[in-house]
């Protein structure tokens, strides 16, 4: 789970991790969300989300989806 104090980092980490997205925050009834939007610049541009409270659980989606996504 991720902690309000270490919410900007993970957002700095995520974004130079994954330049083609927009991450952001939701407070829930649980606390925090990390929300992840893919931007035009993607090579595959559209609409695509991620909700999570887990930074790992968000890299390996968003890794999923990159590879599931690339030619080849």
């Amino acid at each position: 789970m991720i902690r309000v104090a270490g919410v900007a980092a993970e957002l700095t980490e995520l974004a130079a991790e994954f330049p083609g997205y927009e991450f952001a925050t939701q407070r829930t009834w649980d606390g925090i969300s990390i929300i992840a939007r893919r931007h035009e610049g993607c090579a595959r541009p559209g609409l695509y989300a991620v909700v999570t409270r887990d930074p790992d659980e968000m890299r390996r989606a968003l890794l999923e989806h990159e590879s599931a996504q690339s030619p080849g």
